[in-house]
């Protein structure tokens, strides 16, 4: 295989020469001297020509564009000489150099003809060439520099330096936005938990509720016996007798007096002794204090309440409920009776235009009705 190698390929660095220049030796001179006198008439010969393509008093403009024909010429042929160190470097550098001498031998060939062979043929020809080729050679050069900076190594690293840290900035921005998202839904999970075992909470208290206020009302519309006797298919005529035996009992009870009572006199409008009432307590209420639907008031006559004794005088709460009233002690925690509306009027209010035989008043029961006979 041959190793030798062709001027294209010394001229495009592909056999790895060495571009810089290295030292100078007297053939060295010899030849930038040729070139630097060679350079004053090929100088010349484009200044006088771009003058003809700028108008009268701008011939400043024609030194302008020798820095994309001659000058220019000589800048790319030492870029590529000392300066690039790339691929793409070496290529343009190359190319613009090749560009710049033919742009330079365009002008220099019509420049002669337009003072040598002014009305010829090949004169109007290149002429018109060298006009429309000239300026495209000078702005190329300029897009050359830009491409040669742009392909330049500390360029490239630049550019890789930049996309890294944008590329970092990006997966750190994904973190955070991740580690938000965690936050939110961990914050909304526990509130929803939170929310979750207060309705909990509430629906145990509100069935505890339910049950305690069913298993009262059961117990206060049940106190005879009468959810008993309907339950049991046979036998109806030995539970009636059971109810009106347990009627009689109660009807005993209201009537009678307590052992530790005795009859109440009043001064004003009552002149026989007090009825006595027994009353089954039903709800818990709160302190009286605590509480400001909690009616207050004072006793106006002696009874006795679910084996509490009321004495006149006495200070009573009251709350209604439904349409019943559970009464107790200012400053107690607890009621102790539930009593009608009837029964707490008169407990309130005292007894007004009682008849004989006096009527006992006990969970809404009168003496006749207690009668079993």
């Amino acid at each position: 295989m041959s190793n030798t190698s062709t001027l294209t390929d010394e001229l495009t660095g592909k056999v790895g020469i060495q571009t810089d220049h290295g030292g100078i030796g007297i053939g060295d001179l010899i030849v930038l001297l040729l070139d630097a006198v060679l350079l004053v008439y090929t100088a010349w010969r484009s200044y006088d020509f771009l003058t003809t393509t700028v108008p009268t008093g701008f011939e400043i403009l024609a030194l302008v564009g020798l820095w994309g024909l001659d000058i220019g010429a000589i800048a790319w042929s030492l870029v590529w000489i000392f300066g690039s160190s790339t691929k793409y470097q070496d290529w343009t550098s190359m190319t613009f150099f090749i560009i710049d001498l033919a742009g330079v031998i365009l002008t220099s060939i019509t420049d002669s003809l337009m003072y040598g062979a002014k009305d010829g043929a090949m004169t109007g020809v290149l002429s018109g060439v060298a006009t429309v080729a000239i300026p495209l050679v000078v702005v190329s050069n300029v897009v050359a520099g830009f491409i040669y900076h742009m392909t330049s190594p500390e360029t490239k690293a630049r550019r890789g330096e930049r996309k890294a840290d944008a590329l970092h900035r990006e997966k750190m921005s994904e973190i955070t936005a991740m580690e938000r998202d965690l936050l939110y839904a961990e914050s909304y999970l526990l509130a929803k938990q939170d929310t979750l075992d207060k309705a909990v909470l509430l629906a145990e208290i509100k069935k505890s509720q339910d049950a305690v206020e069913k298993s009262t009302r059961d117990s206060l519309r049940d106190q005879i016996g009468i959810r008993n006797a309907a339950s049991t298919g046979g036998g109806i005529s030995s539970n009636i007798e059971e109810m009106r035996a347990r009627l009689a009992e109660m009807a005993k009870k209201v009537i009678e007096p307590q052992f530790d009572e005795q009859p109440v006199t009043s001064d004003s409008s009552q002149t026989a002794s007090v009825p006595q009432a027994t009353i089954i307590p039903s709800l818990l209420v709160p302190p009286a204090f605590a509480n400001s639907e909690l009616i207050r008031f004072t006793s106006k006559i002696d009874c006795v309440l679910n084996w509490q004794a009321i004495n006149t005088g006495d200070e009573l709460v009251a709350k209604k409920n439904a349409d019943r009233y559970d009464i107790g002690k200012p400053n107690a925690h607890f009621a102790f009776a539930n009593v009608s509306e009837e029964d707490f009027n008169t407990l309130r209010d005292g007894q007004l235009n009682m008849p004989e035989p006096l009527l006992v008043k006990g969970n809404g029961f009168n003496k006749t009705e207690l009668d079993p006979t």
